[in-house]
């Protein structure tokens, strides 16, 4: 197969996405994926592997939404209507006693209403008095109602038998917190699959190590590992090599036998010493190489060939280039692998820029941005005056990537462009 079986220029990621997606399904739709039972308070970011049904309504019981008296056998409570207070109701703690007609309790938020109850009246409007001779309390309501019961129904948040979590559903902290409020323990989930990750480069050497004139300490393999795990995934294998072909194929071939998907960092590109498309071919095949875009242009898919296919990313050694591949093209794959029914890409939206943009035409580009609010508290994209895609500290203070098309050299101040958030949000 051609070094460049596609465009010239290289594929454009949309289409690029679309064809690797398509292989990756190939592969797995002769694959089953495992799963295993895991405990509630572990399952952040897993995928749901069955669908969950409700085994009973929830809450359960008839609830009061406010801090008021429970009212018995009444229609609807007129103005200047009088009840006894007999007892209280409170969370955790219902009243189990019968009620007659004429007769209150106190009741507060989220407790139990009795089934004699058909409302529940808010302290605002009653007026409390005290029973002649009595130890006990009259209330008396003081304004007209509304037709609010406020009273919460026995499935107000979920019914008997409606699915609660679907399979291939994400399980976020909102998801966690609604499983436990249905009482489940324990859930079914597809087990992680496994990724192997290889940096090249003679000029690498460890965080710690003392740096001569002309190496530079790897930071790609921190790097790539933090944001795959912030994207609910975890790197099972890294190996780190110099440009020595040889052992770059010993590694390629090793990860590709402990692992579901082999990733390289650096060594794609075109220089002397970029052997890792070749290596492919080798043991494998190389399917498409280079995107249309900027930054990460240099990037390699194809499989490693094993007892089944094993799929490969070539990324740029360049560490923004290789996070916006990640991105773009490896965040979506990871979902399809661990079974993600609905696939989730940045949230994209339109978005005014702050100062003019002077680029060069050709690629299609991603420029990282700021969001940020004006004086109106309308929103903006801050751009940085650095986007080279070797600097790591321009991702430091992102949160969007702004498309750029590849017709547009000049871009005035306030003009507005698409843009993708990346930063991962909380629930």
């Amino acid at each position: 197969m051609t070094q460049e079986p596609f465009l010239r220029e290289g594929l454009k990621v949309e289409e690029a996405r679309k064809e690797v997606l398509k292989e990756i399904k190939n592969i797995l739709d002769n694959l089953t994926i495992p799963f295993e039972s895991i405990p509630l308070e572990n399952s952040l970011e897993k995928i749901s592997s069955t669908d969950i049904f409700v085994k009973q309504n929830i809450p359960g019981f008839r609830a009061s939404i406010m801090d008021g008296y429970a009212v018995s056998h009444c229609a609807k409570p007129q103005k200047g209507q009088y009840w006894k207070v007999v007892g209280d109701s409170s969370a955790g703690k219902p009243y189990t006693k019968n009620l007659s007609e004429g007769e209150a309790i106190a009741i507060s938020t989220g407790s139990l209403v009795p089934d004699e109850c058909s409302w529940v009246i808010p302290l605002e409007q009653i007026k409390i008095e005290m029973i002649k001779d009595s130890s006990f309390e009259k209330i008396r309501l003081i304004d007209d109602l509304t037709n609010s019961t406020w009273i919460r129904p026995v499935n107000d948040q979920l019914s008997e038998g409606e699915i609660v979590l679907a399979k291939g559903q994400k399980i976020t902290p909102s998801i966690i917190g609604l499983l436990a409020s249905c009482g489940i323990s324990y859930i079914s989930v597809f087990k992680s699959f496994k990724i192997g990750l290889l940096i090249s480069g003679d000029e690498l050497i460890k965080p710690g190590l003392d740096k001569s004139t002309g190496l530079i300490w790897e930071s790609n393999s921190f790097l790539i590992q933090s944001i795959i795990k912030n994207l609910g995934y975890d790197i099972n294998e890294i190996s780190i090599q110099s440009d020595d072909k040889f052992k770059l194929k010993d590694s390629l071939i090793e990860l590709a036998k402990n692992n579901q998907i082999v990733i390289s960092i650096g060594g794609i590109s075109v220089g002397k010493k970029d052997y890792i498309k070749n290596i492919i071919n080798e043991i494998g095949e190389i399917k498409f190489w280079k995107l249309f875009l900027k930054p990460g242009r240099p990037f390699a898919f194809g499989f490693i060939s094993q007892d089944q296919d094993i799929p490969f990313f070539g990324l740029p050694g360049n560490p923004v280039s290789a996070v916006v591949i990640c991105l773009q093209i490896l965040w979506p794959v990871f979902q399809v692998f661990s079974g993600v029914k609905n696939i989730e890409t940045p949230y994209r939206f339109k978005i005014r820029i702050n100062s003019d943009l002077k680029r060069r035409k050709g690629r299609p580009e991603l420029i990282r941005s700021k969001l940020k609010v004006d004086q109106q508290g309308e929103l903006y994209a801050d751009i940085p005056s650095t986007q080279s895609s070797s600097q790591i500290t321009s991702l430091i203070d992102s949160d969007l990537l702004i498309e750029i098309p590849h017709d547009k050299d000049v871009l005035k101040k306030g003009s507005y462009l698409w843009a993708q958030l990346f930063r991962k949000k909380i629930l």
